[in-house]
Order: C-alpha cells, then structure tokens, then sequence
C-alpha cells in the first residue's frame, strides 16, 4: 500500500454490496465474518468465528459509530493485509450511536495482529469520506453494487490525504 492510502486499496467491487438486509448488529456481523473470511483457508468455520468474536469484542471497548447513520466497524485478526468492505443495508439498524440515529453505511475493516500504522490511516480517510453529508447521500441514492462502487471510488478521488492522526484508533 502506498503512502496515498485510498478507498480502493481497502475494497474491490465484489466487497461492495447495495441494500444489505441485517436486521441486527449481530446479523450484520455474522454476514460481514461469512463475507470477509479467507476462501482459501482450511479452518473456515473458524475462521469466520475469529472474525465475528473479534468485531463484537472491539464494539464492546465502545461504539464505532460515527453518527449520521454511519459506522467504521473494525477489528484485528489473522488476517495478511488490511482489508474491508462496505454495505449499505436495506433497513437502518441500531448501533448506539453517539447522536442516537440507526446506521445505514457501514464500512468494515479486518487489520492484521502486526499491523501498526495502515489502519490508522484507513480509519481517517474513512472518517474523511463519511463527514461531508452529501457523500452520504450520494451513497445512499445508489441503487446496485456497481453504481454504490463507483459512487464511493469518485467520492474518495476527491478527498486529500490526511495527515496521520493516531488519536482515531
């Protein structure tokens, strides 16, 4: 990953879904661990519990919702590179959020156990991308995976790089 970390070095087209349906944080959770989990790997199942534990566990050290019916649920897992994945869902869902509204964006990132820099980084481009409320509403007026992919690659085109801020981890 280059020092110009972008959306795209987080997600591909196929990590990119429109209209979700979770109906809970926990439903959301297990889709995300069922998603995200390596194809490859042998312990699958296990694997996905990693995940699912992992992400519950770090929204019990408080809630990674940002408001705006925005969340940046992430976690550390055995993961080899940082990696995500962003849904829309198709009913807003509650998830204690700090101006008390339902979340609707969610932006999920699996960091690796040694990771010590990339996650910061990715964590304040997200928060960069979610603050302006017109970029919420250009994501939530997509209507298919492909448009809500580009519709986020041409938001994150225009944002600058910030500085590293470590206080967002």
């Amino acid at each position: 990953m280059s020092n110009a970390l972008t959306v795209n070095d987080l997600v591909g087209r196929t990590s990119v879904h429109c209209h979700l349906h979770a109906g809970s944080r926990k439903r959301l959770f297990q889709s995300i661990a069922q998603e995200l989990v390596d194809p490859t790997r042998e312990d699958g199942e296990e694997a996905v519990d990693e995940i699912y534990d992992a992400l519950v566990e770090r929204e019990r050290l408080g809630s990674t919702a940002l408001g705006d019916g925005v969340a940046i649920p992430h976690c550390r897992t055995d993961c080899k590179t940082i990696s995500g994945a962003f849904y829309t869902l198709e009913q807003a869902i509650d998830y204690e959020a700090p101006d008390q509204r339902p979340v609707d964006l969610v932006f999920v990132l699996l960091v690796p156990r040694h990771e010590q820099t990339a996650h910061i980084a990715a964590l304040q481009r997200l928060a960069q991308l979610f603050s302006d409320p017109s970029n919420l509403d250009d994501l939530r007026a997509t209507t298919s995976d492909d448009d809500l992919f580009r519709e986020l690659l041409r938001i994150d085109s225009g944002l600058v790089q910030p500085e590293l801020n470590r206080k967002l981890a």
